[in-house]
């Protein structure tokens, strides 16, 4: 029999099997990177939308009562993520919070001094304190809007 098997096989394999590998591995850490910067970024809203309802004046009091009631980062929802930063301030009568994490990626021990090693994410949210009074007319007027 007359050997007809060549090694081009083999040898494109052995090249295209690394690439391979990291495309998945990279899918599946974007995948769990997306979530950790959904479930900070959840955790910022429902931290807006707390402060809002309160209608104390004192930051120091919304900041506490706000926090007290528990939140989704801190409760080592995260995966891959340091713990959150935020920053909650009250100015006047806006509730705003600053959102912001870092994920060190697989590559930080290869690629140290580039920018590759650590990715990001951050958000800002803003609201005005609810006032169900003011609510209740401007549903009324949109009400007459729609009837004329």
């Amino acid at each position: 029999m007359k050997n007809t098997l060549h090694g081009y096989m083999t040898v494109e394999a052995s090249l295209m099997m690394p690439i391979i590998w990291f495309s998945l591995f990279f899918m599946i850490f974007t995948g769990f990177f997306q979530y950790d910067r959904c479930i900070a970024e959840q955790d910022g809203r429902l931290i807006v939308m707390r402060a809002s309802d309160l209608r104390e004046q004192d930051e120091a009091k919304v900041i506490r009562k706000v926090m007290e009631k528990g939140e989704l980062a801190g409760k080592k929802k995260l995966l891959f993520s340091n713990p959150v930063q935020k920053e909650f301030h009250m100015s006047g009568d806006k509730p705003t919070v600053r959102i912001s994490g870092k994920v060190n990626t697989i590559l930080g021990s290869l690629i140290r001094k580039s920018p590759l090693h650590i990715f990001t994410y951050g958000a800002e949210y803003e609201t005005e304190h609810y006032d169900p009074v003011r609510f209740i007319r401007l549903c009324r007027r949109v009400e007459g809007y729609a009837e004329s």
